[in-house]
């Protein structure tokens, strides 16, 4: 039984070439009673069970967090933490019962046994709710391949709810890659989520890291940056606060009734609030104070000082003055460091397709920018004379900006199915002038995230962009206002609610220019 083979080589086709011999499948089996097959069960499945699970065979015990496993040697020296233990001058190396001390209270029973059966089979089922536990199991046993398996299911599960879990574990024990993943994730998601909790977990010196970023995507300018930080400020104050963000949004004016009894007083100036300067220091608040209800809403809220501020305005009308002067028509080079640094921060996200034109508000020297998408993608247009603009309008021949634009479609988890960037470019514009900056290609899909980072003006090296004062200050230098309203355990009634931050002008939204 089994296959004939047919041969032929004798004979010749056309042309006299030898044909090879042909295999024909013998059928006759199909007819035969054979028995199904079964799957067997795999060597690596069956040492799992026999070894590890009922500890057959074993020549040594481990007894950690109260538990014993009955191990075997040459299967946990595959664990750098044992085979030094095994193979160097130690006591443990002729002992057959070995008492590890667990300081790490990220490592529970569940992630350590886990973590010793990984040795005896390649085939581990790692939860999401249990990565961090078993990353901190496998590092304590210096496993690289079950560490990045950790990594992989790190990567695959970021959202709202695993992302500063995530981070604080990459960290602690020096994943690199899942804690840039992380916080390319919030870049991408902070300012648009909707997730309370996501707030409260995250730590002053990350949102430090994430509202500093050049790539951080702004809804809408950079106002809505500070609102942000101001809603995770009240949340650190009251982490037990159960609302909704929109409700968050009523409890806004807190700071502001603060100074009901003393004008002076200004959150950031007392002992409580010193330890968010550097969080505050790193929204852009030159790009804040060039529209005027931006101002007022800042003044209102009676967290920073106004003589905080003012060094801001001082650099904004330096700027002002070079542009309408005709000294400063624009950056003529401009590093990649230098452009991250000093960009104004933009964005918006269209939800559907079609078509739309668009500007954002406040001041830009004069350059009424309009963002352009059509079906063949997006352009930019310099605005002099053919649209109405209540603002200044630069009349000069020529006009040079530096820009990045970024479209991204997003999972329902914050990840990335489609993006695609100009990098850093410069454009010379004449009046009224239109150019196509960026095409979409059939894979991008709505909604549609634009992340948008300009520099209308040359950076000067002499005057650098203000920032508040060093967070760190003798607890000496504290004046009278430090000493009412540092103690915020209750939140007052709201008096009324603040008004929604503020939005890009869509005067021409919806149609073309």
């Amino acid at each position: 039984m089994g296959n004939t083979f047919s041969f032929v080589g004798h004979k010749r086709g056309a042309g006299g070439v030898k044909r090879k011999p042909e295999v024909l499948s013998d059928e006759s089996d199909i007819d035969l009673n054979l028995p199904k097959r079964r799957k067997l069960k795999s060597i690596t499945q069956h040492i799992y069970d026999t070894l590890f699970l009922n500890g057959e065979g074993s020549d040594i015990t481990i007894r950690a967090l109260g538990r014993d496993w009955h191990l075997h040697k040459v299967y946990i020296s595959q664990s750098e933490y044992f085979s030094c233990m095994f193979n160097g001058s130690w006591r443990e190396s002729t002992e057959a019962f070995i008492e590890i001390d667990i300081p790490d209270p990220n490592i529970d029973i569940e992630a350590l046994n886990i973590t010793f059966g990984s040795l005896y089979n390649e085939d581990v089922l790692i939860r999401p709710n249990k990565v961090v536990n078993i990353l901190a199991a496998a590092r304590l046993l210096q496993l690289e391949e079950l560490i990045q398996q950790c990594g992989s299911v790190m990567k695959d599960t970021i959202s709202s709810t695993t992302v500063c879990k995530y981070y604080t574990g990459a960290l602690m024990y020096g994943v690199d890659d899942i804690k840039l993943e992380c916080v390319q994730w919030l870049h991408r998601n902070l300012l648009s989520s909707r997730d309370i909790n996501l707030l409260k977990e995250i730590s002053c010196e990350l949102m430090e890291e994430i509202i500093g970023s050049p790539d951080l995507y702004v809804l809408q300018v950079e106002l809505d940056v500070y609102t942000l930080v101001k809603k995770w400020l009240y949340l650190q104050l009251f982490p037990s606060y159960s609302g909704d963000m929109a409700s968050l949004s009523e409890k806004m004016n807190y700071f502001e009734e603060l100074s009901t009894d003393d004008k002076s007083f200004y959150f950031l100036k007392t002992s409580e609030g010193r330890k968010y300067i550097r969080v505050f220091s790193k929204v852009r608040f030159h790009h804040i104070v060039n529209d005027m209800q931006s101002v007022r809403s800042l003044n209102a809220d009676h967290i920073i000082p106004p003589e905080w501020l003012q060094p801001y305005f001082s650099y904004q009308w330096n700027k002002m003055l070079a542009v309408d002067q005709g000294l400063d028509k624009g950056p003529d080079d401009l590093a990649e460091e230098e452009f991250n640094k000093s960009a104004i921060r933009c964005g918006r996200i269209l939800q559907k397709n079609g078509k739309y034109c668009w500007r954002w508000t406040g001041y830009s020297y004069g350059f009424d920018l309009l963002i352009i998408l059509t079906r063949r993608g997006f352009s930019f247009k310099r605005n002099t004379h053919s649209q109405p603009y209540t603002g200044s309008i630069s009349l000069q021949p020529i006009r040079k900006i530096f820009y990045r634009l970024t479209i991204t479609s997003l999972d329902k988890n914050g990840m990335i199915k489609y993006t695609k960037s100009t990098g850093i470019k410069s454009l010379r514009f004449f009046p009224d002038e239109d150019v196509s900056v960026l095409s979409l290609d059939e894979a991008a899909t709505f909604p549609l995230h634009v992340c948008f980072n300009i520099v209308y003006v040359s950076p000067c090296d002499t005057v650098p962009v203000p920032t508040l004062p060093n967070s760190v200050q003798d607890s000496s230098q504290t004046d009278n206002s430090e000493q009412q309203g540092t103690t915020f355990q209750n939140s007052r009634t709201s008096r009324s609610q603040l008004e929604p931050p503020l939005r890009p002008e869509s005067l021409l939204s919806n149609s073309t220019v």
